[in-house]
């Protein structure tokens, strides 16, 4: 599913990778505060790593089955940027949203916001996912320093 390179990893080997990095101790405090996040929501996750640097993660998760139609899905885009919004203003860093849509594929609905975080002269890409299908929901949080964009592979996979 996931762009080459990515591998499933522990909390735990997340934890000690993002202790190694030397560089970005504010963008490290942040990934630390969503992994607590997600481990919060005492849903099921997993957590997959780029091979040659920590700071670009994915985390799935279980999360509630939303029925979306076109005026929720929008609805849940807004409140998503204004919750995510609040949040950089807690964690002091620049917010700057990409893009806010949905999508429909035949068997599911996707939520998708894009954004930038910033701090200093560092800034960091994520992009958030809802997807509502028969068998569930799913969030994503993918964050990455490039502009890497997963939609295709997740079209691909809730499009099964």
């Amino acid at each position: 599913m996931l762009t080459k390179g990515y591998e499933k990893t522990s909390p735990e080997e997340f934890k000690a990778r993002l202790d190694s990095l030397q560089d970005s101790p504010k963008f490290k405090k942040i990934a630390l505060e969503e992994l607590k996040k997600i481990e919060n929501k005492n849903v099921d996750f997993q957590l997959f790593v780029d091979e040659r640097n920590v700071e670009n993660y994915v985390f799935i998760y279980a999360c509630d089955y939303y029925q979306l139609d076109e005026h929720r899905a929008a609805t849940v885009v807004e409140a998503l940027s204004r919750q995510l919004k609040d949040e950089a203003l807690s964690q002091d860093v620049r917010y700057k949203r990409i893009h806010g849509r949905f999508f429909f594929t035949p068997t599911s609905k996707i939520v998708k916001l894009k954004y930038l975080k910033g701090y200093k002269m560092e800034k960091k890409y994520q992009a958030e996912y809802i997807v509502a299908s028969r068998s569930g929901g799913i969030g994503l949080l993918i964050s990455n320093l490039e502009n890497v964009d997963f939609e295709n592979s997740i079209k691909r996979l809730a499009s099964k």
